[in-house]
């Protein structure tokens, strides 16, 4: 804890570095944090935090949490606030971790880890999981992890006694199942983190780590890393049975949620597994076309693939390319455990293999050349990449917020009708889907008559002509390539967790609209869509949209019947 403490001063004392990190932070989450905006998850806080369903979905490290500082109350502002700053924590951590690595043959000023930490906090594919309630724990996970990984670290050191090195993995697995309890996909992080360690081992010190207290070895490594990673998983098992007997979670299996598991389901229908890796090559590949993060992961694979194979060479080690042939196949082997191809949200690898492949640039930089002007020249280029990054996710921020504009617009409308026309005494009934309007999503749209989208078409078309199709739009408005932006609370509330509405009367109690309640009767919800489809009514806010039963209200989808809700592209 006193070596840690004292890195941490080393960076905190650093003003170029805790100024530069502050301002893109501010650059990044500044409108996040000054706009909150009410979406998927924010109405059900106390569902998850109160009544225990984040713990029944696996996420019991921000269920206990709740215990202490009492999260379970929605706090716009003040949770945004500290979730950044915790962040900035957190990529601080990974920074010391590469830090403790390159040791004295790392060269690098503590100001220069700026641009490390900077790309990593300002990644915009982390707006995909922000605009979450709590973020899914993912600022305070990758935290976690670094700390995960420092024990593993400490727990290979030659020097150690036997002892220590098996206390130190048992911390690591401990504070990885605490990560996993915050979001699941931090096994990714904490393998891929495990990785990268590795190969800096072999590229400072060489196969044997001559001059590193720490073994470069392989198979003290890979024994390890198994080890840490069976044992999280066995811990995480435990806890969680120990909490659901406890807290008697049984009673929330009436909502339809799953647990979080981290193997999915097996491939069983023919041609799955050739689509999600399809899918897969469109979404972190194909879509560097269009999609800032996607490129930068893209370039992020390419300048760590080139640092592996001149190393390589230069140490006559076959395993440097094997690492990074690993951190490259890793994804995708997430993909297939996982069943599906993994959502933007889920993917926190990307910020951080995007801020590995920097720390090699400026390493290189500092370590075989002293020519001032190409290291300025590699600053300037970093800086207009952090520029980009920030402006990238303020503008899905603008978006979400947008989003929550449109919604809270509607249902006020939708509120005022009922109170002037019906009797609000009844249980009301939403159903059909719901499209977040073009106007308001335009940007994660590319049109059909665009460079880019020809482009994307004669990639694709080279692998299945029809793979494109399915990242259409619904709308017919062209390619959609994002995932958060097209999702609105009205789309996802019409049927959460219990399939009923209770989320959208919730949605207005959090507006000051009181006064209504839905229907819990999944029988009459049934008899409703039965009308609605039998009757043909027209949607919000066409004449029609709203009918009232003997017993209850039922309302259309927000957009017109015959148009189904736009499902994420999987």
């Amino acid at each position: 804890m006193k070596d840690l403490i004292n890195d941490l001063k080393k960076f905190w004392q650093c003003k170029a570095y805790m100024i530069g990190l502050s301002l893109i932070a501010m650059g990044a989450y500044g409108f996040a944090v000054t706009h909150h905006a009410i979406g998927m998850d924010d109405t059900a806080v106390s569902l998850y935090f109160e009544e225990g369903l984040a713990l029944y979905v696996g996420r019991w490290s921000l269920f206990l949490i709740n215990k202490i500082f009492h999260i379970g109350d929605f706090m716009p502002w003040m949770v945004e606030l500290v979730s950044v700053m915790i962040l900035m924590l957190s990529v601080t951590l990974w920074c010391i971790l590469w830090d403790r690595v390159g040791g004295d043959r790392l060269r690098l000023p503590a100001w220069s880890y700026v641009f490390v930490a900077g790309v990593m906090i300002s990644c915009p594919l982390i707006s995909e999981v922000f605009v979450f309630y709590l973020h899914n724990g993912v600022c305070t996970g990758y935290g976690v992890t670094a700390l995960a990984l420092m024990s593993l670290i400490r727990g290979l050191e030659k020097d150690q006694e036997m002892k220590k090195r098996f206390g130190n993995l048992v911390l690591s697995m401990v504070l990885l199942s605490v990560a996993l309890g915050f979001y699941e996909s931090f096994v990714m992080v904490y393998v891929m983190g495990a990785v990268m360690v590795f190969f800096l081992l072999r590229m400072l010190y060489g196969k044997c780590g001559e001059g590193s207290r720490i073994t470069s070895r392989f198979l003290p490594w890979a024994g390890a890393g198994i080890l840490s990673v069976s044992g999280s998983l066995v811990i995480r098992a435990i806890v969680l049975y120990v909490l659901e007997l406890v807290c008697q979670l049984d009673r929330l299996a009436v909502y339809d949620v799953r647990y979080r598991k981290l193997f999915g389901d097996i491939f069983t229908v023919d041609g799955e597994l050739s689509m999600v890796l399809k899918r897969h090559f469109v979404k972190y590949y194909v879509n560097s076309i269009v999609y800032l993060p996607i490129a930068v992961l893209l370039v992020a694979f390419g300048v760590i693939s080139i640092c592996a194979i001149v190393w390589g060479i230069r140490k006559k080690d076959i395993l440097m390319p094997i690492c990074i042939g690993m951190l490259m196949l890793l994804p995708v082997g997430m993909s297939l455990v996982e069943g599906h191809v993994t959502f933007y949200r889920s993917a926190q690898y990307v910020p951080l293999v995007s801020a590995f492949a920097v720390f090699l640039v400026l390493f290189a930089l500092y370590t075989f050349t002293k020519v001032t002007v190409l290291r300025r020249c590699v600053y300037v280029l970093l800086g207009i990449l952090l520029f980009n990054q920030c402006m990238d996710s303020n503008r899905w921020f603008y978006v979400d917020w947008l989003k929550y504009q449109n919604a809270k617009e509607v249902m006020d409308r939708v509120a005022y009708d009922l109170r002037r026309d019906y009797d609000i005494t009844k249980p009301i009934i939403f159903r059909g889907g719901y499209r977040v309007p073009y106007e308001v999503a335009k940007d994660v749209y590319v049109s059909f008559g665009s460079e880019e989208y020809q482009l994307i078409s004669s990639i694709t078309d080279i692998i299945d002509v029809h793979l494109k199709e399915k990242f259409f739009a619904e709308n017919g408005q062209g390619y959609i390539y994002g995932e958060m932006p097209i999702v609105s609370i009205l789309q996802w509330g019409t049927v959460a967790f219990d399939n009923t509405s209770e989320q959208l009367i919730r949605f207005w109690k959090m507006h000051g609209q009181d006064g209504f309640r839905c229907e819990k009767d999944l029988e009459r919800i049934k008899e409703a869509e039965k009308i609605r489809e039998k009757e043909n009514m027209p949607g919000y806010p066409e004449e029609g949209y709203i009918k009232e039963c003997d017993d209850y209200i039922t309302q259309t989808s927000h957009i017109p019947n015959q148009i189904k809700s736009l499902e994420l592209p999987a």
